[in-house]
């Protein structure tokens, strides 16, 4: 009976070969969590329509109101939800600038390294520009 014999490196390609499986398999059910949920959540119930006579409504952005088919309602619904959308965003505040920056671990490791370089990088120039000016004298020797 022979047993098929790895090299580490082919141990080692194939444990990477089933994480990056593992873990594609992962995302991919997180992904679609998500998508369930945010769907789930987004779902209207249909509004019953009591009669089959044709939709009107009475459109409050002309001078002078005129009564309008569904789709030019549509429109002028979607024209004034874009209108209203843009009074709602509000300027960013440091919360949420730091709120934003919190969630990005990447971000935080990458200030973290450039903050400990700007410390070190402070340490050596003070060394450097100290004003220790001490001579150097050679050790005394011991005569025997």
């Amino acid at each position: 009976m022979k047993i098929p014999v790895q090299t580490p490196l082919e141990q080692l390609r194939q444990n990477v070969l089933l994480l990056q499986h593992k873990s594609v398999n992962a995302i991919i059910g997180f992904r679609q969590n998500i998508l369930a949920n945010r769907d789930a959540h987004n779902i209207k119930p249909k509004q019953l329509k009591l009669s089959d006579t044709r939709e009107i409504a009475i459109v409050p952005y002309e001078s002078n109101a005129k009564v309008v088919d569904s789709s030019s309602f549509a429109y002028a619904l979607e024209s004034a939800m874009t209108e209203s959308n843009s009074d709602l965003h509000e300027p960013f505040t440091m919360r949420r600038h730091i709120t934003s920056f919190l969630h990005h671990p990447a971000r935080i490791l990458a200030s973290m390294i450039i903050i400990i370089l700007v410390i070190y990088i402070a340490i050596i120039t003070g060394q450097a520009n100290s004003t220790n000016r001490q001579p150097i004298t050679p050790a005394p020797q011991k005569t025997n």
